[in-house]
């Protein structure tokens, strides 16, 4: 059953050949195997089988009756039944005498006595036998000549019934194998036909809820599974596509509120100097160093939302170059480190930097580490830090930036670095955060073929990280 089993798992080109060839075979080998045995059954050595039992049952009859062969009226009543069987005529003869003591035929014929047990041509329509036959009162000499069609009409009938059987099981069969592989086609391309179909008509309708429970292991089983995938795919590109326009309106209400105080502050102040609110020197540096925090952070916002516009058109520029990694960070954090030394919160950088060969946009690197430690700064008190380490594998250069904040939540861990995401929401808006800073960050790492992540305990801290790949 090896090949049956093997054609289960055919593709389905070749199981309708074969399908289709079965149901066409099938029958003409019943067909073939049918009325060869049949022919079998009626051919000549058959023939002649019956043709002696019918002699021999006439031989029977007459041995037991030849007492009454004198007795025309009661021979005749004894063998009546078998010559009405077979349509037949008896003639007996007494050779001694050589004279005819029992004939049927009105006509009595004659024949050859000196060649028994000879018959007619089987091709013929009547059979003629000539027999010498022993008995106690002597020997005869029978002739029997009966009508072969009539002989045959038993074996015909049976022959009938068995034609009829045969026609009957065949038509079963061919049913059979019509309904068997009818069910499989269905079961294999209707079905799966009709639950592609009621999806497209789902999808079309925008239901993206609508499961295909086909799963056969054939082509349209590789399709509905492709289909579903789509399917899903889809789904969740439609969830983010969602997400991503409600956030999109969301950082437009946030960035027209975060634009506008610092603008109506930066005017008010203005307003202040021009009127000559400020009467002393103290005063008036104090009015000039609030508007240039002011500005700053407009500028922030505004940088947050070119890039932005520079990644949402893949026109964000990365030149990179081959650098030594302790001069690259050595340049980018210099600047930081006179910038805390005028504030309570501390920059701590692990020293000596290690060294090896990158190859990155400097300009963009530097760009990553402002953002994070910015973040940083927002999240930590006055007198909180943040350290900066390093290290490195056999294929990357690692940054691990650490501050001692408030830390993140573990269900915004993985949508941090997402656009417009702010999972901080109150806290962001209180420090002017589009929520755009570290999904720039990401896209840049991601640019460099490098990977970016965070570990944060809430409560106390987190640890912004970076690989950037070796040379």
């Amino acid at each position: 059953m090896k090949w049956f089993k093997s054609l289960f798992k055919m593709n389905l080109r070749k199981k309708l050949i074969i399908y289709f060839i079965l149901i066409v075979i099938i029958p003409l080998i019943f067909y073939f195997v049918f009325f060869n045995i049949l022919g079998v059954y009626l051919n000549n050595s058959s023939t002649l089988t019956e043709v002696d039992t019918v002699i021999n049952e006439f031989e029977e009859k007459i041995k037991d009756n030849i007492n009454q062969v004198n007795n025309k009226e009661e021979f005749s009543t004894s063998l009546n039944p078998l010559l009405g069987k077979y349509q037949g005529d008896l003639q007996i003869i007494d050779p001694t005498n050589d004279m005819i003591i029992f004939d049927t035929n009105s006509h009595p014929r004659k024949f050859d006595y000196g060649n028994l047990n000879i018959s007619s041509n089987l091709n013929s329509d009547y059979f003629t036998y000539l027999k010498e036959l022993e008995t106690d009162n002597g020997k005869y000499i029978y002739s029997l000549v009966f009508n072969r069609t009539t002989m045959f009409q038993s074996v015909q009938g049976t022959v009938m019934r068995y034609v009829v059987i045969g026609v009957g099981i065949s038509i079963i069969l061919l049913g059979f194998l019509v309904y068997y592989f009818s069910r499989i086609i269905s079961r294999q391309i209707l079905i799966p036909l009709e639950e592609l179909n009621e999806a497209t008509k789902n999808i079309a309708e925008g239901n993206l809820g609508y499961e295909i429970d086909y799963c056969g292991k054939n082509e349209l089983g590789n399709f509905c599974r492709a289909f579903e995938t789509m399917r899903l795919k889809l789904k969740e590109s439609l969830e983010k596509q969602s997400l991503y326009e409600n956030n999109r309106k969301e950082l437009i209400a946030s960035i027209s509120h975060d634009l506008k105080t610092p603008i109506t502050s930066i005017q008010g102040y203005v307003e202040g100097l021009i009127d000559g609110i400020p009467k002393d020197e103290e005063s008036f540096n104090k009015y000039l160093q609030i508007i240039k925090d002011k500005s700053i952070k407009l500028n922030h916002l505004i940088d947050d939302l070119f890039y932005f516009s520079k990644l949402e058109l893949d026109k964000l520029n990365i030149e990179k170059n081959e650098y030594s990694s302790r001069k690259v960070f050595n340049e980018i954090l210099n600047p930081y480190k006179l910038e805390f030394e005028e504030i309570s919160q501390k920059l701590i950088i692990e020293k000596p930097i290690p060294d090896a060969k990158i190859k990155v946009d400097k300009n963009r690197i530097g760009q990553v580490v402002d953002n994070i430690i910015k973040n940083a700064r927002e999240f930590i008190d006055k007198e909180g830090k943040v350290e900066i380490n390093f290290d490195k594998d056999q294929n990357y250069f690692i940054v691990y930036i650490t501050d001692n904040g408030v830390g993140i939540k573990k269900e915004d861990e993985k949508n941090i670095f997402d656009k417009f995401y702010r999972g901080e929401k109150s806290r962001s808006r209180q420090f002017g955060g589009t929520g755009l800073g570290l999904a720039i960050c990401s896209e840049i790492i991601e640019a460099h073929n490098g990977q970016i992540g965070v570990e944060s305990i809430r409560g106390e801290g987190s640890t912004f990280y970076f690989k950037l790949p070796l040379i």
